[in-house]
């Protein structure tokens, strides 16, 4: 049961970052284009924004509803933990999301619901700024829970090893502690970073699709618009990633070495480290793969000054989380790295003035790698979850202490994994449709009594 806890609420979470990454993308997509409708009104761009509103409330209602989903399971399949959460400090941050998700729903209320009826200029410009930041401060909520399950702080258990029995006591040292643990701040920038790269990599595969498939000009040059927008984020997104990413490397060298050693590959603690890409251990040895001498050391003391570096012998094995999570680890780096040289490629576009959207193979390449960019995203959160296992609490508790082990949540759980799988394709089906379906400004053209025509 603790193996079918795991694999739910991985699938529940694998899918219900599909629907944050895009709502989180599309509603910062929005508020881009109600800035430069601020500075230009253009009825063209006027009437995108309306086609990509509609398809932000169907990705907010799916995603709302995901939510609650993944909350019910936190504490049906993880009912130990919920109990250690609800005594610390950090259910603070659950509360902190319920209001971020208030502030979404009013704001994104009236900013779809009643446009035309507020006469100040910057009207929309701001209930989307105010929508886009309570989707945000959501994302960063969430992320703070996530940081200190890495990272915990703030309480302890009073066992002799200070780890949790079923006996032990919650022992808070301070409340607010679990807010900012030393891993908060690497890891929501680095989440914030790439979920928006993710999610706008992923919109861009969709418009470079309509592009080339488009023989409308007036919806090409839409397209052509949104593009290179999206381009732009982009380009900036995977530079933050990268930057970001670092960062949290080192934040894992410091705070989680077990983890760092796992992701590296390292068999034993030591100096000069090459890095590693693929590859196995045997009888306390790397074989196979490809080894780029000294380059992991390297990297290590630029960013830490650390030059000891930790290896998985220093640790119990019954400790170690899975060691596949280096080849998801390594999936990630080169597909960053293949990201990362196509937009590259796409920036010498904008500073040589060229037209991308003229040149074919370039938005061939952006409809595939705006799907691989998704993977890629799915495949970091992998290797960062599961490389914290078997801790649900680093250090602290074990997913096996905190799990549920009623076999009545077979059923229930198998349901949920058949309606993730419906769903997710009918919500993008859906915003296909819903997008499509609002071609002309008449169609979502300011009421009289407010709200919107459809």
């Amino acid at each position: 049961m603790v193996s079918f806890d795991r694999f739910l609420f991985a699938f529940t979470i694998g899918s219900h970052i599909i629907l944050v990454a895009m709502s989180i993308s599309l509603i910062l997509l929005i508020t881009v284009f109600e800035y430069f409708n601020l500075r230009k009104r253009d009825e063209a761009q006027t009437n995108l924004i309306r086609r990509l509103k509609r398809v932000f409330v169907i990705s907010f209602g799916v995603g709302t509803a995901s939510g609650i989903v993944v909350a019910v399971e936190l504490v049906n399949l993880f009912p130990g933990f919920m109990t250690v959460v609800s005594e610390t400090g950090i259910i603070g941050a659950f509360y902190l999301e319920i209001f971020a998700f208030f502030l979404e729903t009013i704001a994104l209320v009236l900013y779809v619901y009643f446009e035309g009826v507020f006469k100040w200029k910057y009207t929309n410009f701001t209930l989307a700024t105010i929508t886009a930041f309570g989707t945000l401060l959501s994302a960063v909520l969430i992320t703070m829970v996530n940081a200190w399950m890495n990272t915990p702080n703030g309480f302890y258990f009073d066992t002799a090893n200070g780890m949790y029995s079923s006996t032990a006591k919650v022992v808070v040292t301070n409340v607010w502690a679990p807010l900012a643990t030393v891993s908060t701040f690497s890891e929501i920038v680095h989440v914030l970073s790439t979920t928006v790269f993710a999610g706008t990599m992923l919109i861009g595969s969709y418009f470079a699709y309509r592009y080339v498939k488009s023989r409308n000009d007036n919806d090409r040059n839409i397209f052509r618009s949104v593009l290179r927008k999206i381009s732009g984020i982009s380009i900036i997104g995977i530079v933050l990633a990268g930057i970001t990413g670092s960062n949290e490397m080192a934040t894992l060298l410091k705070y989680q070495p077990l983890k760092y050693a796992a992701m590296d590959l390292n068999p034993t603690p030591g100096t000069g480290f090459p890095e590693r890409l693929f590859g196995i251990i045997s009888n306390g040895k790397v074989v196979g793969g490809i080894q780029i001498p000294g380059l992991q050391a390297l990297l290590a003391k630029l960013e830490t000054g650390i030059v000891q570096l930790p290896g998985l012998s220093s640790y119990p094995q019954s400790t170690w989380p899975p060691l596949w999570i280096h080849d998801t680890f390594d999936v990630m780096v080169i597909g960053g790295l293949i990201l990362g040289l196509y937009l590259f490629i796409l920036f010498l576009f904008f500073v040589f003035k060229k037209e991308y959207v003229k040149n074919r193979p370039m938005l061939y390449l952006q409809i595939i790698l705006g799907l691989f960019a998704f993977f890629i995203y799915e495949d970091g959160w992998v290797t960062d979850e599961v490389g914290r296992q078997p801790w649900i609490i680093y250090n602290m508790m074990t997913v096996s202490q905190a799990s549920n082990y009623s076999t009545s949540l077979l059923i229930p759980g198998y349901l949920i994994i058949a309606f993730y799988i419906i769903v997710i394709p009918s919500t993008f089906y859906f915003f296909a449709r819903i997008f499509n379906s609002t071609r002309g400004p008449e169609n979502l053209s300011p009421s009289p009594q407010g709200g919107v025509d459809h």
